[in-house]
């Protein structure tokens, strides 16, 4: 564990929380806060001890191209309610970012201690936003410095802001995957063969587009998964779906998460 790293969980989840503070050229403080999860710890910690391999904002106020599907049924609405903690460390770091981007001389502070952080932290990968998402192209632009500064981690994000992804499109340790609903497909399947990139599908009322690209990932809302069935796959949802769906579907959120299921074990979005 890191030095001031915070454990706590929701239900089996566990969490990780790590501050970075760092000293601006003008001799301000400033902190920001990673955190991570037994999920999305990936390579790094274990499913019950992770790693602060993330860094956050706020769902839906940092989400500009928010959709009305994933409005309706964010995750983070249940972290917000019942883990006040993490969340708050989400809107310090909403709040932070924006006066880091409004200065130079803070971008290129921040950056160094950020990559530092990151190489000796998370050598098992990197991910961006498990809320919050790119809210504009100069905050494209330091995921990308930060990416490139990191040359030997791996990197992943899900994004809907479809009009800021050009400036992280090509980097070699960094995967793009673009989140999709019913309300945006159209423009995340002309964005994806644009620029080689991943569908990732979020289904609400369980039905799947037959044109979802090869290698996109489904995503199940709780009400379709089979997590409480004693063979999940006796669930409708999933007795609907074909042959060939049912390998796009993430099995840590239609079976639930365990140390052998989970991001990093499981490679759909990661490469």
């Amino acid at each position: 564990m890191a030095k001031g790293e915070i454990f706590m969980s929701i239900g089996p989840t566990k969490f990780a929380l790590q501050e970075l503070k760092m000293k601006m050229p003008d001799g301000r403080e400033i902190t920001l806060w990673f955190d991570g999860s037994g999920k999305v710890t990936r390579d790094n910690g274990t499913f019950d001890e992770p790693v602060a391999n993330a860094f956050s904002l706020v769902q839906v106020v940092d989400c500009p191209f928010a959709t009305p599907t994933c409005r309706s049924i964010c995750y983070v609405h249940i972290l917000e309610a019942n883990e006040r903690e993490v969340h708050d460390k989400y809107i310090l770091n909403s709040r932070t970012i924006r006066v880091i981007l409004s200065n130079s001389l803070y971008i290129m502070a921040t950056a160094n201690a950020f990559a530092k952080y990151v190489n000796e932290n998370c050598r098992g990968g990197f991910r961006w936003h498990v809320s919050g998402d790119i809210f504009s192209w100069i905050y494209a632009c330091f995921i990308r410095l930060i990416c490139l500064e990191t040359p030997n981690v791996r990197h992943w994000i899900y994004t809907r802001s479809y009009d800021y992804v050009a400036p992280l499109v090509g980097l070699p340790n960094l995967v793009v995957n673009l989140s999709a609903d019913k309300d945006n497909l159209s423009r995340a399947i002309v964005t994806a063969y644009r620029f080689g990139l991943r569908i990732c599908y979020l289904t609400v009322d369980g039905l799947v587009p037959d044109d979802l690209p090869a290698g996109s990932v489904i995503f199940p809302n709780h009400s379709l998964r089979g997590r409480e069935l004693p063979r999940p796959t006796d669930a409708p949802w999933w007795q609907s779906i074909t042959p060939e769906q049912r390998r796009m579907v993430c099995p840590a959120d239609f079976f639930g998460q365990s140390p052998n299921i989970r991001c990093g074990p499981c490679r759909k979005c990661l490469k």
